[in-house]
């Protein structure tokens, strides 16, 4: 899959919580194709994968399903993504910025767009960074019942689109296919250089500089892992006294962390400072 003729950056990964139906994953890889995205990862599909479902309603996306990959859960799933963008239209507890999907295109585009006063040396330097450091993930729920908080609070942004209050509802695809259609509106090439453009990406290099790496985001997996070392030191030392309330509470506390964007160094920091307190029994 290459799409370096249609999209000048490197377009989010969709990824699908839950879904049920294969049509629906099938026609959302198609929505992918239509608008350069290429990458497709699934966690816990109702009926399976592959589903001979899919394919039908792909069409010329039959590249996106072989390559599509399966996940046991969020956190595995997003292994490499440093900023997830959570879908939904309901309104939820999480007090999370909202987003329309234009904003979450744009927010995406300016990740890999030089700063202002940036001079061309420092361009390439950032967007070979970025190619290593910045992953953004766009993330749907199933057919029936979406997101739960429980993925929402891993969520740096929520996604809501601006629909007709009486009807706000959308088929899977069709939710794929507005946000994707809003990222390709901000980042493909001019029609005119399409077919004129090649491949003139520089191959990325391997960072050997051990503190820019460190003070990339950390990723949802890596937060995920941390989050758990928390919750357990919190139960053995007996923090959670209402447990009926407990799972308020840790889904509070991530979406403190979530919140300060911590980089990899500072999650590094906070594992020390939980090694700290777990030798101190």
């Amino acid at each position: 899959m290459n799409n370096k003729l249609f999209l000048n950056i490197t377009p989010p990964v969709i990824i699908l919580s839950n879904p049920q139906l294969g049509e629906n994953i099938g026609a959302a890889a198609r929505a992918m194709k239509n608008c350069g995205f290429a990458e497709l990862r699934l966690i816990n599909p109702r009926d399976g994968w592959p589903n001979p479902d899919a394919e039908p309603m792909a069409t010329q996306a039959l590249d996106i399903l072989r390559a599509t990959s399966v996940y046991p859960d969020l956190a595995s799933s997003c292994f490499d993504i440093t900023h997830l963008f959570a879908t939904t239209a309901r309104p939820r507890e999480l007090q999370k910025m909202v987003l329309n999907p234009r904003m979450a295109a744009q927010h995406v585009v300016d990740e890999y767009t030089p700063k202002i006063g940036e001079d061309k040396d420092a361009k390439l330097t950032k967007e070979t960074s970025a190619q290593h450091s910045y992953k953004a993930g766009y993330l749907f729920g199933s057919e029936r019942v979406g997101l739960v908080n429980d993925e929402i609070v891993f969520a740096d942004f929520i996604v809501a689109a601006h629909l007709n209050p009486e009807s706000n509802s959308l088929n899977l695809a069709q939710a794929v296919m507005i946000m994707c259609w809003e990222f390709a509106m901000m980042a493909a090439l001019p029609p005119s250089s399409i077919n004129a453009s090649k491949d003139t990406e520089l191959p990325p290099k391997n960072l050997k500089d051990k503190q820019t790496i460190l003070k990339s985001k950390a990723t949802v997996q890596e937060q995920a892992y941390f989050f758990d070392r928390f919750d357990n030191l919190l139960e053995n030392r007996g923090f959670f006294t209402a447990q009926e309330k407990a799972s308020t509470v840790k889904r509070n506390m991530r979406n403190f962390f979530i919140k300060a964007q911590l980089t990899k160094q500072e999650l590094l920091t906070w594992h020390g400072i939980l090694t700290l307190f777990d030798k101190q029994k």
